[in-house]
């Protein structure tokens, strides 16, 4: 990546008809379960405050519930009653105080909403839920039309600069457009005319009620992605109707969130969805707003320049971030610390009931407990054992708090297991975690001493006042017959496969499934696959008929087993990324075999007990185990029995195997809290 760029879109004014807003990057409505009781409070504040000092030019909130039955529970802020407003008040001058604009998404769930009581267009059960919601009357629809204005007036008496009305998701919005969940056979049912009825019913009266003063968007699916459900195709019809029925922007994101399309993972490339913006803006004469896996600000000013879209929201990016807009514009693309998609703090938490925080980002959500302006006023001279993610970010809070830092990395190169992490297909933006130490060292002055295998000796040389101990893991081979004379030869460690140190044959057996023995299956599952720019070459020249060329890019020449000793694999996955994974390696054909205990292995042919019977694989040209790992302990240990005169500390995968979260995570807070 350039770290010179001159973004001639990324910063230009927005004006939205009376509105202008600073810059082009729009921070969207995203559930964040800071507010418990449903009023904005210190957390939710700070949080936001942060990102519009950090130049944001849009903040959108929400969803906001407009009434209980249609809430997402316990977490969501609230906009269903006037005790709200004061609240929401002194929240739109902060952020007008900031230079941020701020609209909020007025959230009805419909069949989505946990409520007992959730209401939708028809009676039909839930795919998210498993709930069968009651099916609106028309005086029932006029009373969530009514409390969606209501809602919106009290935004316009908090200073608000707008609303956004949430008809993406599967949400209720959808869930009248979508004929697979209206089946009604009155005025709002039947044809695209009739079930768009609702929505511009509610577009209208909405616009009624706050007038010309503030904005009325609406946040939009691009393509349902569930089958029998509206594709590209009817959104385009359907955007235009918005359009005509004077909605003021429209922002676009992706499908449903039943949908087994991956919307947010790693896995989706950077500005994937950027032609469902196209789509709809192809269609209208309003501004259009483009979501959805864009963390990198190039990415956003191409998107911009290609004229894709008008604006481009950037949600993950900055919690990850929230400086990035500044830095950005400043051009200090080093400093950003981008998202990488990983769902670990933001989504997964979300889903399983808790805060938003974030795997690169430990602040966030703390943003009035963590102050790293403020510097130590006892400088220590810290060592640091070993640059994994939490050797490298207890070396830069601790370098950014004043203290005097060096790390040995006994390789030739920082980073530990990302060096292999983002190797398997969907993986390289965790790439960008290197290139973000690598910057911090640089500009920090880090002291880094690569090719040094650290001892006893010598870390008692640097006379440390505290010495961190990031030196990972090593493998935890499993006691199986065989294993030993086969390792080396025909069997091998994920890590090492990954990292180009073996040839890797035409039928492979992954020994593990867990989520490294997933992505290993799915890297293997891949090789052989053409490359993009061969298969256009091919392609371009009609070289080979097209199915064969679309059959050879899409899977490689490997046939690949997984055999796991659970009845599941990938337990260790978060819960958004499992499924999506699972589905991953069905398209590409990998065996999978749970419940297997294996017995032995012979040269070629492993055995294992499967379903009550002795079952074998054979002529298998390459064995890789992805069986787990334990903490590296051994220098620890040792400098710890010796009754050392400086501190000693155990953080990331030395401590205990767990998530990069955690690691990261633990390295900021270790060093911290140094001098505490």
């Amino acid at each position: 990546m350039n770290n010179i760029m001159k973004f001639v879109k990324l910063f230009e004014p927005l004006k939205i008809r009376n509105i202008e807003i600073r810059n082009r990057i729009v921070l969207p409505a995203m559930a964040l379960n800071y507010t418990p009781d449903g009023y904005i409070s210190e957390q939710f504040t700070n949080f936001y405050l942060e990102r519009a000092k950090g130049g944001v030019g849009l903040i959108i909130i929400g969803g906001a519930q407009v009434e209980k039955r249609g809430g997402g529970g316990r977490g969501f802020l609230s906009v269903d009653d006037d005790k709200f407003i004061p609240g929401l008040t002194t929240f739109s001058e902060i952020m007008h105080d900031h230079g941020a604009k701020v609209i909020a998404q007025l959230y009805h769930a419909g069949a989505y909403s946990l409520s007992s009581k959730a209401v939708s267009s028809s009676a039909i059960q839930s795919n998210l839920t498993k709930m069968v919601p009651k099916e609106l009357t028309i005086d029932e629809i006029k009373v969530v039309q009514e409390n969606h204005a209501r809602a919106a007036e009290r935004l316009k008496k908090a200073g608000f600069n707008g609303v956004e009305l949430s008809g993406s998701a599967g949400y209720l919005i959808n869930q009248f457009l979508s004929p697979l969940t209206n089946k009604r056979d009155d005025e709002y049912g039947g044809s695209l005319e009739n079930r768009l009825r609702y929505p511009l019913e509610l577009i209208k009266l909405v616009k009624e009620r706050v007038g010309k003063e503030i904005l009325v968007g609406m946040r939009m699916t691009g393509d349902d992605f569930v089958p029998g459900s509206n594709t590209y195709k009817e959104i385009a019809v359907i955007a235009k109707y918005y359009d005509e029925a004077g909605i003021d922007f429209i922002n676009v994101t992706g499908g449903w969130h039943e949908t087994r399309i991956p919307q947010l993972l790693m896995m989706v490339p950077q500005g994937a969805y950027a032609y469902l913006a196209e789509n709809i803006r192809n269609n209208v004469s309003i501004p259009v707003f483009v979501s959805n896996r864009i963390t990198n600000p190039i990415v956003a000013e191409e998107l911009l320049r290609n004229e894709l879209a008008d604006a481009i929201c950037m949600g993950r990016a900055l919690i990850a971030d929230p400086y990035l807009p500044i830095k950005t514009k400043e051009n200090q693309l080093w400093d950003i610390r981008k998202c990488v998609g990983c769902n670990q703090g933001c989504f997964d938490h979300i889903f399983t009931g808790r805060s938003v925080e974030c795997m690169r980002n430990y602040e966030a959500s703390r943003e009035s407990e963590i102050n790293l302006n403020k510097k130590t006023e006892k400088p220590m001279k810290v060592l640091i054992i070993g640059s994994g993610p939490a050797g490298l970010e207890a070396a830069r809070v601790a370098r950014i708090l004043g203290h005097n830092v060096t790390i040995l990395e006994k390789k030739d190169e920082i980073g530990g297991q990302i060096n292999v992490s983002f190797i398997p297909p969907g993986r390289r933006d965790i790439n960008d975690i290197i290139d973000y130490y690598k910057a911090q060292i640089e500009h920090l002055n880090i002291d880094l001493q690569l090719g040094v295998e650290a001892t006893q000796e010598i870390i008692n040389e640097y006379e440390p006042d505290a010495a961190i101990f990031a030196t990972g893991v090593k493998y935890d081979i499993p006691e199986i017959p065989g294993i030993d004379g086969t390792l080396g030869s025909t069997i091998y460690f994920a890590d090492d496969v990954l990292a180009g140190d073996y040839h890797v044959g035409k039928n492979v057996v992954v020994v593990g499934g867990s989520a490294t023995g997933m992505e290993t299956a799915i890297w293997a599952a891949e090789l052989g696959t053409l490359d993009s720019e061969v298969a256009r070459f091919i392609s371009f020249y009609n070289l080979m008929p097209k199915d064969e060329i679309f059959a050879k890019w899409l899977k490689g020449n490997r046939k690949v087993t997984i055999i796991e000793k659970l009845p599941k694999l990938g337990l260790n996955f978060g819960r958004t990324t499992r499924g999506f994974m699972i589905g991953h390696m069905m398209k590409l054909g990998i065996n999978t075999i749970t419940n297997a205990n294996i017995t032995k292995f012979e040269k070629d042919t492993v055995e294992f007990q499967h379903e009550g019977e002795t079952k074998s694989l054979e002529n298998i040209d390459t064995f890789i185990l992805a069986t787990g790992v334990k903490p590296n302990t051994d220098l620890y240990d040792k400098i710890d029995a010796s009754n050392p005169s400086y501190n000693i500390y155990k953080i990331g995968d030395c401590k205990e195997p767990r998530t990069m979260m955690e690691a990261i995570h633990e390295g900021f807070i270790t060093a911290y809290e140094l001098d505490k």
